[in-house]
């Protein structure tokens, strides 16, 4: 049985498929942070935690007393919380940008972490329609993906913790790129090799990219 949650410790409970989860996992590690991870299953949240996270979601955040949800939130807390190293830019424009990259793949209206929940839980017709957009919208940005070491940038920020855990699982989603989209191999390729990410991946995760 799980305890009672710790308020005043780091301790994130998290799914280990989900990426959102992972993508905070992600996070955490690059930074180095001392913390407790519980996982759990998305569809056997513990009462002990649906009581502290009125929205029953996964990832959940205990920190400081705080209880936060939501990866963008969880996400921007965790960088001013644990500035070294700093995982969105100081410059207002390029910091607005990356959130609304991080806003576009992972929370808006058919974004792509929509796109991924499709294909894994939707009926046939539906994921496969959703893998096909994914792929398209994926190839559509290959040329993003060429010019700088990171995602439209020199240095890692939230936006690749975001993108690590949908490129790691696109065998798994039997979604082949081809050659085309070279640079996006060699990107998530350099990503893979990150220590921090190597340690972010669950058991199960570790089988998705083989």
């Amino acid at each position: 049985m799980l305890t009672k949650p710790n308020l005043s410790s780091t301790t994130l409970y998290a799914s280990s498929e989900e990426m959102q989860s992972h993508a905070v996992r992600f996070i955490m590690a690059e930074k180095n942070i001392e913390r407790e991870v519980v996982t759990l299953k998305a569809d056997q949240i513990p009462e002990e935690v649906l009581e502290i996270n009125p929205c029953q979601t996964l990832p959940t955040l205990c920190d400081r007393g705080m209880v936060l949800y939501d990866l963008s939130v969880i996400a921007e807390y965790l960088d001013e919380r644990f500035p070294f190293p700093p995982l969105l830019p100081v410059d207002p424009i390029e910091k607005a940008e990356k959130r609304l990259l991080i806003f576009r793949f992972t929370r808006a209206t058919n974004c792509w972490y929509e796109l991924v929940d499709t294909i894994q839980t939707g009926s046939k017709k539906n994921a496969s329609r959703a893998r096909k957009i994914l792929t398209s919208n994926l190839i559509e940005l290959t040329p993003l993906f060429a010019y700088q070491p990171y995602f439209k940038s020199d240095e890692m920020t939230i936006v690749d913790a975001c993108l690590a855990p949908l490129l790691w699982r696109l065998k798994k989603l039997d979604i082949n790129l081809g050659s085309k989209a070279k640079p996006i191999h060699d990107y998530a390729n350099r990503i893979f090799s990150k220590s921090s990410f190597k340690e972010s991946l669950a058991d199960c995760e570790k089988e998705y990219n083989l």
